[in-house]
């Protein structure tokens, strides 16, 4: 890398550690408590734990005055387990149908058993419906319903099909239905309710919501680069409305909404109304008890769609990873919350990820499809580097003639500006020739950093010897403390990469001043420290990149070509 990207990096590298320090000073980023202990991540993972009585989103649950008076039916409650090729879930009778637990067989917690997305005493109040009253008293309907079916408690089924659970519950002559319907083969669920017998007299305001509360659990180890990836988001009119993050705050609009969506560094839980909604909700609330999930340095957030309790209701519950073609599939733009840059940069960053997965359906390993990569990349913008290289070259040609030009006029900065410029013109040098090839290869530098450091397909995919997941830092040896901005831990990769990177800037600074070349020495150990924790695949990539570019330096751009003339 040349200076000038280099310096890019620098000022990415200053945004990246001023951007918690910002949060905090408006308010976003909650305190810090302290790390969950390897029991609280253990009790994480428990495929079947005992469902414990959450937090509702609202004070009152069905005993509220108005539905006591018309006999809630009581009901035993009843667990099934729905094993499929791509989960395994834990589905109660709650509420009419509850998730207990949710494993996704293909993603792996920390090397050790499988992400489970459902903890319930943090986001256990899923899939539940809620209104309020005739009187205003808010109502959450979390009591057992009767389960259709001869379904017995404890029961496991095997999802080879489509399979709809059928949810009942009486109150007093009166029935209401809610039903789930799993798919074999996606993380979708579709929840039908029908309230309509209590609509006109029990209902307020012709709505009810389905809610989800608690958000998402931590999955990852980094929980500082994790907790930044949480967010909740509200799509209404094609416009998406991204929450702050600030405890107490609810971002909320009638209206017809197109979906919401709670998020972390690589999951998702989404819903998106199939039938006309009326309402969207998306808040969050401080995170007072951090080993919920495993991630005390991020908000839990709630989310909530509205819909009118006069007709029947359809909804898409989406419950799984960040996965660009599972998200696309649902066609109402919830691929948008994936982390692929602004939008002058999103393009190239998806062009990036179906790059890596088509070269991965060809070559198993995506350690190889990175080196690939890197090699075609290189060769893409080949014409431009080779540009810029020569320009500097050029640059460096004329390099005594400008100092030269500098002693004489060293008290007229204006005849030195005329006559620098006249140099240039006459020797047929562009001075912005090095840059202006530079800058065109930066919306690909962007996307490239944005999908290898946040892209699932990466999560869990192994190289060779010591990197065993490309999503995580290499890391060689453990050090017994941790090191700000540094890390606890020493990866290999960033060293590579920085000798790298010092190797190819002493190639490109061989004529320039003492100043230059200690920025140069600085900058090489900086992103050493910088990149240590930092995905191996990001770091595989640059290190190879790095190489590639010290190649063309030594063998495929020489001084000869350059096109400075001789003076007359």
């Amino acid at each position: 890398m040349d200076r000038k990207t280099v310096g890019a990096f620098f000022l990415i590298a200053l945004i990246l550690m001023a951007m918690p320090y910002y949060y905090e000073f408006i308010g976003l980023a909650p305190p810090p408590p302290p790390e969950q202990s390897q029991d609280q991540q253990e009790r994480q993972l428990a495929p079947t734990p005992q469902l414990k009585e959450p937090a509702a989103a609202y004070d009152v649950s069905p005993s509220s005055d108005v539905v006591e008076e018309l006999s809630v039916s009581d009901a035993e409650e009843v667990v099934l387990y729905l094993d499929s090729p791509l989960y395994t879930a834990g589905v109660s009778s709650r509420g009419g149908g509850s998730l207990l637990s949710f494993l996704l067989k293909q993603y792996p917690f920390n090397d050790s058993g499988a992400v489970n997305l459902i903890v319930p005493e943090m986001n256990g109040n899923n899939l539940l419906l809620a209104f309020r009253g005739i009187s205003g008293e808010p109502v959450v309907l979390d009591q057992p319903w009767s389960l259709s079916g001869y379904y017995s408690d404890g029961d496991t089924i095997r999802l080879d099909d489509n399979l709809s659970l059928r949810f009942s519950s009486s109150l007093g002559d009166r029935t209401i239905n809610k039903s789930l319907t799993f798919y074999p083969d996606n993380y979708t669920i579709t929840v039908n309710a029908d309230l309509q017998s209590i609509s006109s007299d029990v209902v307020s305001q012709d709505r009810f919501t389905l809610i989800w509360n608690g958000g998402i659990p931590s999955t990852e180890p980094n929980k500082s680069d994790e907790a930044s990836f949480f967010s909740a988001n509200l799509s209404q009119g094609q416009e998406v409305t991204k929450h702050g993050g600030k405890s107490g705050n609810t971002v909320s609009s009638t209206g017809r909404t197109d979906w919401a969506a709670v998020r972390s560094k690589y999951f998702t839980a989404a819903i998106v109304p199939l039938s006309n909604s009326n309402y969207g909700e998306i808040s969050a609330e401080e995170n007072v008890s951090p080993d919920l999930n495993g991630n005390g340095k991020a908000p839990l957030y709630d989310m909530a769609v509205g819909f009118s309790s006069s007709a029947p209701a359809q909804a898409v519950v989406y419950v799984g990873p960040l996965q660009y073609d599972e998200l696309k599939a649902l066609g109402v733009g919830l691929e948008n919350t994936m982390s692929l840059g602004i939008a002058p940069i999103r393009f190239i960053s998806r062009a990036v990820l179906f790059s890596l997965v088509g070269l991965h359906e060809i070559i198993p390993n995506y350690g190889i499809v990175l080196i690939i990569f890197s090699v075609i990349v290189k060769l893409l913008v080949y014409p431009l580097t080779k540009k810029s290289y020569q320009s500097m070259k050029e640059m460096q040609v004329l390099q005594p003639e400008v100092m030269g030009l500098r002693d004489k006029y060293k008290s007229d900065p204006q005849k030195l500006n005329q006559a620098t410029m006249k140099l240039y013109k006459e020797r047929g040098v562009n001075p912005l020739g090095g840059c202006l090839p530079m800058l065109l290869q930066m919306p690909l530098l962007f996307a490239l950093f944005i999908v290898f450091r946040s892209t699932i397909e990466l999560r869990g995919a192994p190289f060779v010897l010591w990197i065993g997941d490309l999503s995580q830092p290499d890391a060689l040896i453990p050090l017994p403390f941790s090191i700000p901005l540094y890390g606890d831990q020493i990866s290999l990769l960033p060293l590579l990469m920085g000798v790298s990177m010092f190797v190819q800037q002493k190639m490109t600074t061989s004529q320039a001043n003492p100043q230059q070349k200690m920025m140069t020495q600085f900058m090489s150990v900086f992103f050493i420290i910088l990149f240590n924790q930092f995905p191996s695949g990001l770091n595989l990539y640059y290190t190879l990149f790095n190489v590639l570019t010290i190649i063309q330096q030594k063998y495929f751009v020489h001084p000869k070509e350059s096109h400075v003339v001789a003076p007359i």
